[in-house]
């Protein structure tokens, strides 16, 4: 280092002290990290028993408890209403009901009984997936309930998605008594005041009748979801154009037409095409299903940057599903034929992981990522959503668009905003002239549901600055906030990240925004070394395709092929 450049680094060290963080954005040669990886790539989803004991043993409790009814001289029953705080009406939530003995009782009779925890696909094929944290065998519930409970201390613990304290309450009652509760849940954290709207892009519910659409409605409800897209899906060794052939169908409309809502809370019916070769993509908010009518082999053709196009055309969005399952989207965001990825599900940076996100971007490429759970194959409905930054509340199509553009954070619980002089996600800086700009950036994350551990501020796929935030009283249901400089000379990305780890070293709490581009002059980042990673994947792809055959091997090596083309001529 020169004397003037330790001489410069001296001056910008004393006005961090003196003023605050500043931070200085140069080329990085190295390829872009995540510090905090431990929640990159595919889950280990094999059954864990400690894990699952974990999330099983209620607060204050030695053991995991087990469902029970119930029976005999000692029984007691509980007349539970939950109460909104605003409008002092019953209102859907998830519950857990506790006896004296560490077990969980529930309601004999429930329209929602088939959505309970026992019912999901972490239980049910044996699994364990992420979050991380204390989940109880739940029971959903539209608000008024009766159950039979031990006699003694029973707790009723209460949850409503992520805007709202969870709240529990402790009543003592004798043994063949009758005894009448009421508990009210407050929204303590208002996201529609911040402009920010709550959905969940991967759900699969029958939708068959005005029955199940109700249920499905209750069900947003009780997780807070305002914009819920149920998703049919097909076989992944066939595809047919029609809704009998489909998994989980969706017989009330679809796309636009089959919007449904109630309140502040709605659901649309749409799409997952799934492929053993390419991936799953989830397609949202189109007018019907894609090559309605055909029948084909989706492992051979179309490519789904074909289906993509085919979505688009039909008035839908196209996200690939489970990171991708790093299979064709290497192809695909390169000649911008889908619309993004879901990145975070099963509290995982799933496929291309972080990292492969991070260096798509890191050359130039606009492809927001988002969240969405996948309910009823993982641990509870809504644990991964997606909120969309909208000046007015937006219609369905409306949020599916903000979502394309990336106008969004997405969370397993933290909220997490982010403003780069005033910008938000998805939104374009573009600078002028060589001389490095100061840009203003205001962070600010706040989690009811779990602690948060770290915020990150991600700069071109490298953590620029960490904080670390104190466990105790006012971590969760505080927002904690930071304001600082940023120096920027190149152009750039930046995008936030929160995120703790449970005590069992998993993901327990996630969140990350989309990014705020930063351009000069509408040059767009730049990374060689990341360029160079993506070319080779996209190759492994191409390798693995040219050794199958099937009829349309050329149409779908073609488009391959014609990726890596667009790739090469980006090299310097």
């Amino acid at each position: 280092m020169s004397a003037k450049q330790f001489l410069a680094f001296c001056v910008l060290f004393l006005i961090a002290l003196l003023f605050g963080c500043v931070v200085v954005v140069r080329a990085h040669p190295q390829p872009a990290v995540n510090q905090g990886k431990l929640a990159d790539g595919e889950p280990d989803q094999s059954y864990n028993k400690q894990e699952e004991a974990f999330i099983r043993t209620p607060p204050g409790f030695e053991r995991a408890g087990q469902r029970k009814q119930a029976v005999g001289a000692e029984t007691a029953t509980l007349q539970v209403t939950i109460v909104e705080h605003a409008t002092d009406r019953p209102t859907p939530c998830r519950v857990n009901v506790i006896g004296p003995d560490s077990n969980y009782y529930e309601p004999q009779k429930n329209p929602l009984e088939p959505f309970n925890a026992q019912n999901t696909g972490c239980h049910r094929n044996g699994e364990t997936h992420a979050p991380s944290r204390y989940y109880g065998w739940y029971f959903y519930t539209t608000g008024e309930f009766e159950v039979h409970v031990p006699a003694g201390d029973v707790r009723i613990e209460v949850w409503k998605g992520y805007e709202y304290r969870p709240v529990e309450k402790t009543v003592h009652i004798a043994a063949a008594s009758r005894k009448s509760v009421k508990i009210e849940l407050r929204r303590t954290a208002p996201m529609h005041e911040l402009d920010y709207y709550s959905g969940d892009t991967h759900i699969h519910l029958n939708r068959r009748n005005e029955e199940e659409e109700e249920l499905a409605l209750d069900l947003m409800e009780a997780e807070d979801i305002g914009y819920g897209h149920i998703l049919c899906m097909n076989d992944p060794a066939t595809y047919s154009g029609g809704m009998e052939r489909q998994e989980w169908p969706q017989h009330q409309g679809f796309g636009p037409s089959s919007v449904r809502t109630r309140g502040i809370y709605g659901i649309a019916s749409a799409q997952e095409y799934r492929s053993k070769k390419y991936g799953h993509i989830c397609l949202l908010m189109h007018d019907g299903l894609v090559l309605e009518g055909a029948t084909v082999n989706p492992n051979n053709w179309p490519v789904f940057g074909v289906v993509g196009k085919m979505t688009r055309q039909l008035g839908g969005y196209s996200f690939h599903a489970h990171g991708g399952y790093s299979l064709e989207i290497y192809a695909d965001y390169v000649q911008q034929a889908t619309d993004g990825v879901e990145l975070l599900q099963m509290a995982h940076y799933r496929g291309i992981g972080l990292s492969g996100w991070y260096r798509i971007l890191n050359i130039g490429y606009r492809f927001p990522a988002l969240s969405g759970s996948d309910f009823p194959y993982t641990r509870a409905l809504g644990d991964c959503r997606t909120y969309v930054y909208s000046k007015v509340r937006p219609n369905f199509s409306e949020w599916a668009g903000q979502a394309a553009e990336g106008r969004s954070f997405f969370t397993t619980g933290p909220l997490l905003l982010l403003e780069v002089d005033g910008k938000h996600p998805g939104d374009i800086i573009n600078l002028k002239g060589r001389q490095p700009k100061q840009l203003n950036v205001q962070l600010q994350v706040r989690c009811e549901v779990t602690p948060i551990q770290h915020l990150d501020l991600i700069v071109n796929g490298n953590t620029a600055q960490r904080w670390t935030i104190p466990h105790g009283d006012g971590n969760k249901g505080t927002w904690h906030k930071r304001q600082f400089e940023i120096a920027v000379e190149e152009p750039s990305w930046i995008a936030a990240r929160a995120y703790g780890i449970s005590r069992t070293r998993r993901s327990d709490a996630e969140a990350h925004t989309n990014p705020v581009y930063v351009y000069r002059e509408e040059s767009t980042p730049f990374q060689a070394v990341d360029l160079d990673w993506l070319v080779e994947r996209l190759e492994r792809q191409i390798d693995a395709l040219k050794q199958r055959s099937f009829p349309e091997k050329e149409q779908a090596l073609g488009f391959f092929q014609e990726s890596h083309r667009r790739l090469l001529e980006m090299r310097p």
